[in-house]
C-alpha cells in the first residue's frame, strides 16, 4: 500500500524491471491471513468473480498444449485448475511460510528445490512480481520444463499508464509484497537470456484485478485507506457507498484494454532444444 513509505523502487535501467528496497527479512508478516481467501460475504463474492474471469488462464494452456504436467509457482489456494481435463495433472506450489490453507499445496523454496520432476507447463500467474530475484526464477523454470515446454507469466505493467497517472499510490505497486516491478519489455529481455523462443505478449482484461486496482489507486491518492478494512471486515456498507466508483473503474478498464493500456500484462514463452 501507499502507506509504506520505508521501501523504495530502484528501477534498473539496463534490466528494464525495478526492485523494491530494502528487502523485507520476514516478508510473511506483510502477508494477512485473509490475503488469499476472506470468509466473508464479500470473500465469497470476490472468490466467485475469480473463479469466473480466471478461466483465462486454463483456456490458454488448453490451447497451447494438448496434454502434460503443469507446475503453478505462487499458486495460492489452487483453485485454477479445477475445469482442466483429467490429461493434465497440475503440482501447486508456495513459498515457505505460506499462509494458504490448501494441503495439497507444497511449500517449499523453488530456488532451492532438489526435484527429478520435469514439466511441459510452469505458470507464474501474478506471482514472479512477488519473488527478488525474477532472472533466477525464469532459469530454475527454464530447467524444470521438458523439451517444447511453455512458460505462461500474467503479472502487473510496471510502465503502464496507471502506474504513470497514480504514482507511489497505485494499487498494484503493493510494497513490499512487490519485490520486483516487471514490464514487457523487461520480462522479454530475461526470456531470451534464459534460453526461451517465441516469446509472445498478450493484453489481458482481468476483471478481477483491474477495475478494483483503479479504485482502489483513486483511494490512496486521497489517502482513504479502505480497501484492506473491506477485506478483512468484509464492510458491506462501504463497499456499497463504493459501487458508482468501481463502475466508472470498470468502464476505464475496458477502454484502456481497447487501446492496449491495461496494467495486467501476460507473455508467453517455449522452450526449444536441439
Amino acid at each position: 500500500m501507499y502507506m509504506q513509505r520505508k521501501f523504495i523502487i530502484n528501477f534498473d535501467q539496463k534490466l528494464q524491471i525495478g526492485f523494491t528496497y530494502p528487502i523485507p527479512l520476514h516478508i510473511e508478516k506483510y502477508y494477512s491471513n485473509n490475503y488469499w481467501v476472506s470468509k466473508n460475504l464479500l470473500g465469497n463474492i470476490k472468490k466467485t468473480v475469480f473463479n469466473i474471469f480466471q478461466k483465462r488462464r486454463v483456456n490458454w494452456i488448453i490451447k497451447s498444449f494438448s496434454n502434460g504436467k503443469i507446475l503453478d509457482v505462487g499458486s495460492g489456494e489452487a483453485n485454477y485448475y479445477k475445469n482442466l481435463p483429467k490429461k493434465y495433472s497440475v503440482t501447486n506450489i508456495e513459498p515457505i511460510g505460506s499462509k494458504v490453507k490448501n494441503p495439497s499445496v507444497l511449500k517449499l523454496n523453488l530456488l532451492k528445490w532438489d526435484t527429478k520432476n520435469k514439466f511441459d507447463c510452469i505458470c507464474f500467474w501474478e506471482s514472479l512480481e512477488h519473488t527478488s530475484n525474477p532472472i533466477k526464477y525464469i532459469n530454475k523454470a527454464y530447467n524444470l520444463l521438458n523439451k517444447n515446454g511453455y512458460i505462461f507469466i500474467e503479472y502487473p505493467k510496471y510502465n503502464c499508464l496507471e502506474s504513470k497517472l497514480f504514482g507511489k499510490y497505485w494499487f498494484h505497486q503493493d510494497l513490499p509484497r512487490h519485490l520486483s516491478h516487471l514490464t514487457d519489455k523487461g520480462l522479454k529481455l530475461i526470456l531470451k537470456t534464459s534460453g526461451f523462443k517465441k516469446i509472445k505478449v498478450d493484453k489481458v482484461f482481468s476483471f478481477e484485478y483491474a477495475p478494483w486496482g483503479f479504485m482502489a489507486s483513486i483511494l490512496n491518492y486521497l489517502k482513504i485507506n479502505l480497501t484492506d478494512n473491506i477485506k478483512t471486515n468484509g464492510n458491506l456498507i462501504i463497499f456499497i457507498l463504493l459501487t458508482p466508483l468501481l463502475f466508472l473503474s470498470i468502464i476505464i478498464e475496458i477502454v484502456l484494454y481497447i487501446f492496449n493500456k491495461s496494467p495486467i500484462g501476460m507473455i508467453s514463452a517455449k522452450k526449444y532444444e536441439k
